[in-house]
C-alpha cells in the first residue's frame, strides 16, 4: 500500500511549518492514506509518532509520494532531490542570506546554500506547492512546474485556547498594548518597529508599551542590536522583549494588543498577519514581499518606511472606534480566505492525481 511521508528538517510547537505539516498529516489521515512524518529534529513536546531522519529514509518505499517542506538549506535537501519517489515540494521561502551576514554568517551561508539546492529541486519534482504568489514567482523564475499558491494551514482551533492568566493580568492595566509576533530576526526589521514605537510614545501615548514576543535563537547579535536601540531610546521600561514565550503567552499578548506592528522586509507568508485578524487586532505593516497579499483587503499597509507618519497613522488606528468596528469587518471577511476545510480541499486536489491508487477516492 502506498503511504505518504512528509519530511521536514525540524518539527516544533507553534512553528508555522510544523502546524501544517501535522495538519496535511490530519487531512490524509481523514482521507483514510496511511502517513508518516520524518524530520532530523523533533522539538514537539509529549509522545508523537514523528521519525528521526535516518530511520525514516530506511522505512520509505520507492512506491511512496514524498512531500517535502522546505525553508533552510540543509544536506536532506539533496537527499530529496535524488529520490526516485512521486514528489512534491511544499516551498515556505528562504530569507535571503544578506539579511544574515552582519549577525550569524552560518544561518548566511545556510540560506545560500538553501537557495542552490532549491534551484536544482526544479527538475525533479513532480508538484511544486507554496503559501503565496511571492513564493511562486521565486519558483517559476528557477524553472518548477507552474506552482500551486494554496495557502498555509492555521489551526484556528488552537486559539481558542485559554490564554496565560498571570499575562492577561500584566497587560490589562489600562496601558496601550502594541504587539508584534515573530522571531527577532535582521528580515523582521524590528529596530524599525521600535523607531515607529518611539514616535508614537513621543507624540501620542507615553505610557504605551510595545511587546516584542518571539526568540532570538541564532539570531542573539542582532536581538542585543535592538536591545541597545531600545535603551538608547530610552524605552527599556516600556518595550517588552519576550525571548522564546509560551502558546499561552502568545495567545494573552494578542488578546490584549491594541494595534499589531509589522515593518518586516521579507516574509514568504507571514502567519501573524492572519492570528492578529483572528483576535480582531488591526495591523500596520509596510508593503514588502508577500506581506500585501496576505493583508488582502485588510489592515493599513505603507509604501515607505517613515516613523513619524506610521506613528500618525498607528495613533489613528488605535483611538478611531468607527474605523476599529469598520476593520474588525474586513479582517473577518479576510479570514475566509484562510477557512482550514477549503485549504485542505485545495491540498487535497493537488495529491490526490498523484497517489494514483483507490487511496485517491477515499
Amino acid at each position: 500500500m502506498r503511504k505518504v511521508w512528509q519530511f521536514l528538517s525540524t518539527i516544533s510547537d507553534g512553528d508555522a511549518v510544523s502546524n501544517e505539516c501535522l495538519a496535511i498529516a490530519s487531512l490524509l489521515s481523514e482521507k483514510g492514506v496511511t502517513n508518516k512524518i520524518g524530520a532530523r529534529y523533533n522539538h514537539l513536546r509529549g509522545t508523537n509518532d514523528v521519525k528521526k531522519f535516518e530511520k525514516a529514509k530506511r522505512e520509505l518505499a520507492p512506491e511512496d509520494l514524498v512531500l517535502f517542506h522546505l525553508s533552510v538549506g540543509e544536506e536532506m535537501n539533496d537527499w530529496f532531490s535524488d529520490l526516485p519517489n512521486k514528489k512534491v515540494i511544499i516551498y515556505h521561502n528562504i530569507t535571503p542570506a544578506s539579511f544574515f551576514r552582519r549577525y550569524n554568517s552560518k544561518l548566511a551561508e545556510s540560506a545560500e546554500q538553501g537557495r542552490r539546492q532549491l534551484a536544482r529541486m526544479a527538475s525533479c519534482v513532480d508538484a511544486a506547492v507554496t503559501v503565496s504568489s511571492f513564493n511562486a514567482r521565486e519558483l517559476e523564475e528557477m524553472g518548477f512546474p507552474k506552482p500551486s499558491v494554496i495557502p498555509i494551514l492555521v489551526p484556528f482551533s488552537d486559539y481558542r485556547t485559554a490564554p496565560d492568566k498571570q499575562r492577561m493580568a500584566e497587560l490589562n492595566d489600562g496601558r496601550t498594548n502594541i504587539l508584534f509576533v515573530g522571531r527577532l530576526a535582521p528580515n523582521k526589521c524590528q529596530e524599525d518597529i521600535v523607531s515607529v514605537f518611539s514616535e508614537y510614545v513621543k507624540h501620542y501615548d507615553p505610557t504605551a508599551r510595545l511587546i516584542l514576543a518571539g526568540s532570538s535563537s541564532g539570531t542573539e547579535y542582532y536581538a542585543e542590536r535592538v536591545k541597545k536601540y531600545v535603551e538608547a531610546l530610552g524605552l527599556s521600561e516600556q518595550v517588552i522583549l519576550t525571548g522564546h514565550t509560551s502558546f499561552a503567552e502568545i495567545l494573552a499578548f494578542y488578546q490584549s494588543a491594541k494595534a499589531f506592528v509589522i515593518m518586516s522586509e521579507h516574509e514568504g507568508f507571514c502567519v501573524p498577519i492572519v492570528e492578529a485578524f483572528f483576535f480582531g487586532v488591526p495591523v500596520l505593516a509596510c508593503d514588502f514581499a508577500a506581506i500585501g497579499e496576505t493583508m488582502g483587503n485588510a489592515g493599513v499597509l505603507l509604501s515607505e518606511k517613515d516613523p513619524a507618519k506610521a506613528a500618525a497613522v498607528l495613533a489613528e488606528m488605535v483611538r478611531n472606534e468607527d474605523w476599529r468596528e469598520q476593520e474588525k469587518a474586513r479582517m473577518k471577511q479576510e479570514l475566509g480566505r484562510f477557512d482550514e476545510e477549503k485549504v485542505k480541499e485545495r491540498i487535497w486536489e493537488v495529491l490526490s492525481p498523484l497517489l494514483g491508487d483507490k487511496e485517491a477516492d477515499a
